[in-house]
């Protein structure tokens, strides 16, 4: 026993014991590096039974038989320590229906290993020999008990009858003398044993397993494992086909133990269906026994279980969990099982387990505590910045960004940081509602043009408001990139001289005269020689000058004409009302109905005022596009199209007036 002693360096045993029937004490004790186990004390006259338990456990290696860790001789008697597990009798109320029966198939499982591989007979198969481990998988111990299927004699059957459950006992033991069993029906023994075991587990399943298939269980036990004869009594391993281990739980634990075994279309048809068959499980079930099966290596190489199955366990439950992945635990569970596992498997250097990883790791890493986002997660994150991989680099820095908002930038990135990017953003200020036509909230507005301010309301409210006021008017703001509305506004001029009685006749005596596209006039016109010439404004009806006035003329504007194209005629398709009682100037009204569809563009000459002289007096007229025959010097009338931004004539460039040949003039001081 040296050699395991000095393995195990050291242990402390917990309190309280739990003591089996046959009076061996049982300690829950914690290891030198933390891990938890179970110390199995023996009194001292056992030694004999306690070494061949030892060498037993040491040489059978199973996942459902006990696994050793070490055996030394204390001052209270010989401490067998072994993995951490509690008696089936303390876990057998906390235990579900589908817990039993995984139990009774791992316990079924241990004894044909014993039988097929290891030509071993356990001889004491009973409650007080099954514990249960801290994943959830029973084991079977009491092997002071086993031994080869010839030394099954009666002398050494009595020698271990202190240690053996009554129950387990077959009828053949009870006569005084018996004879040993031959080596084809060794298994005889123990599959009464087990049979008396699993009699008295079913009792508890009764309401939570299929009635008939919890019959038909029964009924194959009594004819063929509790048979009074031991010839009678089939090899334990034509159980495994019965329906009681065919069930959604039990199959899933088998296919993920031998998942190396199956094929690709076996894998892939199994992952793709495998939260169908998981959801109606309990949520305990899933933690404690499913999450060490499923989040291992193995599982994380499969792309259908990556795709289909992995989400829904990568992360809690959610209580607005609406549009996202549904989970199958809850965030209690979810901390307590799954964040283990996920700790271990960030030291696993392996390309795919990290990609997994790191595709969720939004999903799960604020459950994390701070002590181990620090110590493990950050460090071991950090170094797939280093890897050689473009994905694992890509995905890196992604997570990084995730571990910013919970470990602040100061632990992430290091380093002293400065302020590089202000906080800056243009002011633009809006001068009117420009929203479409069809918006509810939309009203109508009102723009000045060419100066003219609005006539209708300054008419309304003159009488009410000081002189200052009516001057004041809100002006866009140069320093706003906005574009103007797109206007066309239609233009005539009405000449001193009097021209053709045709380009001015009277729709209708004393009524308003419709020019051009339909508009009505402001002003009535006449037939004949005379022209209605506007007279002066009013000086309190004066609009207000905002800008210098516009050059409305090529001789006073002082530009060669020959290199002024004309301004482009838009297409009026928002024709202007215009009403006055007076001349031009405030008195005249002027409405402007937005566009519905085409982008809002601002009038960056709205204050600029044409200066219109008495020598050569012209009528504008907003949105109203008119042509007429405008005399020239060789008499020819070319049409000419005004716009109402630039009250200007808008000529081609073949009808532009210039300096003629005839006309050039002479710069040469001929007195000189």
């Amino acid at each position: 026993m040296g050699s395991e002693n000095s393995a195990l360096k050291s242990y402390t045993l917990k309190e309280p014991p739990f003591t089996l029937p046959s009076g061996l004490a049982v300690y829950p004790a914690v290891l030198q590096d933390g891990k938890f186990a179970s110390v199995f004390v023996y009194k001292r006259e056992n030694e004999d039974k306690v070494n061949k338990a030892a060498k037993h456990l040491k040489t059978l290696r199973h996942p459902c038989l006990l696994r050793f860790l070490s055996c030394t001789v204390e001052a209270d008697g010989i401490h067998l320590v072994t993995e951490r597990v509690q008696p089936l009798e303390v876990a057998l109320e906390t235990l579900s229906s589908a817990e039993i029966c995984s139990g009774i198939y791992d316990i079924l499982l241990a004894l044909i290993f014993l039988h097929d591989r290891g030509h071993l007979t356990h001889n004491n198969v009973c409650l007080s020999s099954v514990f249960v481990s801290e994943d959830g998988h029973w084991k079977l111990g009491g092997m002071e008990t086993v031994c080869k299927v010839p030394q099954a004699t009666p002398e050494f059957l009595r020698s271990i009858q202190s240690v053996r459950d009554p129950a387990s006992v077959p009828p053949e033991e009870m006569s005084a003398e018996f004879s040993p069993l031959p080596e084809s029906h060794g298994h005889a023994r123990d599959a009464y044993s087990f049979g008396t075991l699993v009699e008295s587990l079913l009792t508890v399943l009764h309401g939570q397993v299929s009635a008939d298939v919890l019959s038909s269980f029964q009924q194959t036990l009594h004819s063929t494992l509790l048979s009074p004869i031991p010839q009678c009594r089939p090899a334990l391993c034509t159980l495994l086909s019965h329906d009681f281990f065919r069930n959604d739980f039990l199959e899933v634990v088998n296919f993920l133990k031998s998942l190396t075994l199956k094929s690709e279309e076996e894998k892939t048809e199994f992952f793709k269906f495998l939260l169908d068959r998981v959801s109606c499980l309990s949520e305990e079930l899933i933690a404690s026994r499913l999450v060490p099966l499923l989040l291992n290596q193995l599982v994380f190489a499969e792309p259908v279980a990556v795709k289909s199955f992995l989400p829904h366990l990568l992360g809690p439950k959610k209580d607005n969990a609406q549009g996202e992945t549904p989970c199958l635990l809850s965030p209690a569970l979810f901390r307590a099982r799954v964040i283990p596992v996920l700790l271990q498997l960030f030291e696993v250097h392996e390309e795919h387990v990290r990609m997994v990883l790191l595709s969720h790791i939004e999903a799960y890493v604020e459950h994390f505590t701070q002590e181990q986002l620090k110590k493990v997660i950050l460090p071991q994150v950090l170094l797939g910045l280093r890897d050689t991989s473009d994905s694992i680099v890509s995905i890196t820095l992604h997570s990084l960004a995730v571990l910013v908002s919970l470990l602040g930038p100061e632990v992430v990135v290091g380093g002293e940081r400065t302020k590089i990017f202000k906080r800056t953003a243009p002011s633009f200020t809006k001068t009117a509602d420009l929203s479409p036509e069809g918006d509810p909230f939309s009203q109508s507005i009102k723009f000045p043009m060419n100066g003219i301010s609005d006539a209708k309301s300054s008419s309304e409210d003159s009488e009410n408001l000081p002189s200052d006021s009516k001057r004041s008017e809100e002006w866009p703001d140069w320093n706003e990139p906005e574009e103007p509305e797109k206007q066309t506004v239609g233009t005539q001029i009405w000449p001193q001289e009097p021209c053709d009685a045709a380009a001015a006749e009277p729709r209708g005596g004393g009524a308003e005269t419709t020019l051009g596209a339909g508009v009505p006039a402001a002003l009535p016109v006449t037939s004949g020689a005379q022209t209605p010439v506007p007279g002066p404004l009013p000086e309190e009806s004066k609009p207000l000058k905002s800008s210098p006035p516009q050059k409305t003329s090529f001789a006073q504007s002082g530009d060669d004409p020959d290199k002024i194209k004309p301004p482009k005629v838009l297409s009026q398709e928002r024709p202007l009302k215009l009403t006055s009682e007076f001349g031009l100037g405030e008195e005249f009204t002027i409405q402007v109905k937005k566009k519905p569809v085409r982008d809002p563009e601002l009038d960056w000459f709205a204050d600029m005022i044409p200066e219109i002289k008495p020598s050569a007096t012209f009528l504008i007229l907003p949105e109203l596009r008119t042509e007429m025959m405008v005399p020239s010097r060789d008499d020819v009338s070319p049409k000419m199209q005004f716009s109402s931004k630039f009250a200007a004539a808008e000529m081609t460039e073949g009808e532009a007036e210039g300096w003629g040949e005839e006309g050039e003039l002479n710069w040469e001081d001929n007195n000189w």
